[in-house]
């Protein structure tokens, strides 16, 4: 694991996951164990409780952290955030695709801790790419964010590496048993291996809904107003984080607005988004699950 601090205080990471990706079962093993021990990921615990080995119990801990699943509680280890008891009550196998997009929502959201999963979703910068190409993109970007040559760039190779891994790999045959090594983001579509090329990719429409785009909104900006533009186009918006077209972010928009979440407001080319419900994102998280 390799942590820095340059730039005005800049904070980021790499290679907390111990090169390994989220895995099929791990993030709900993990909630399962922090809820009953908050401190499952000290010495006495750590890998026997969770039944893996010592530096997968390391990778567990990192994900859940950075995606937005557990916080730290200073002395007591580390406990569940207001998202992570949610879906630890409505979807603790992670089944729901508003589950998965919430974490990866999360993910890109935390530039300190997943630093190279904001850098690469935070504008569409890279749409159609070679590794290598992926690799000398993300070191450009690196640099730029960090403001330091002095790291290490395996490190950022095995991000690079595990990045592409969690979204592009997908299960091929019935009881395959390397399906458990397949990460549960890859069933969002948003980037696509073919031959010795990746694609970053529309998700299908319905693998997607708009308490998603209420989620990500939510979070996106304290103001209560917003350019419909800058929420579809600016960085860390519509079109890079979730990946859909401009139709589809207009029809989730208006269903947004028939239920009385937001207003549109389209006179003298505005086109401004008015939040009308000051909702936090676990109240958004709520109204999904117990509808």
């Amino acid at each position: 694991m390799e942590t820095g601090k340059e730039n005005k205080n800049i904070k980021y990471k790499l290679k907390g996951h111990e090169t390994f990706s989220i895995r099929e079962g791990w993030l709900s093993k993990g909630i399962k164990a922090v809820a009953e021990n908050p401190k499952v990921f000290t010495e006495m615990y750590g890998a026997d409780a969770l039944g893996v080995g010592s530096n997968m119990a390391k990778a567990i801990r990192y994900w859940l952290k950075a995606c937005g699943l557990t916080i730290k509680t200073p002395g007591k280890g580390v406990s569940l955030s207001e998202f992570g008891k949610a879906v630890l009550q409505y979807d603790p196998y992670f089944e729901e695709n508003f589950t998965l997009w919430c974490i990866h929502i999360n993910l890109v959201r935390n530039r300190e801790n997943a630093t190279c999963w904001y850098l690469f979703f935070k504008n569409n910068n890279l749409e159609e790419f070679t590794r290598e190409e992926f690799e000398n993109f993300m070191q450009e970007q690196f640099t730029k964010y960090a403001g330091t040559k002095e790291y290490s760039v395996r490190s950022l190779r095995d991000d690079c590496n595990v990045l592409l891994q969690m979204y592009s790999k997908e299960k091929v045959t019935e009881n395959d048993p390397e399906d458990k090594k397949i990460c549960p983001l890859s069933k969002l579509g948003v980037l696509r291996k073919s031959g010795n090329s990746y694609k970053r990719t529309m998700p299908d429409y319905s693998s997607i809904s708009s308490d998603v785009l209420l989620y990500l909104l939510q979070g996106y900006s304290k103001e209560t107003a917003i350019s419909m533009e800058y929420l579809y186009s600016g960085e860390l918006g519509v079109q890079s984080v979730l990946g859909i077209g401009g139709s589809m972010y207009q029809e989730y928009l208006e269903e947004l607005a028939g239920e009385g979440y937001i207003d549109i407001n389209r006179t003298a080319g505005l086109d401004m988004i008015y939040k009308l419900n000051q909702l936090s994102e676990k109240d958004i998280v709520l109204k999904f699950y117990e509808k």
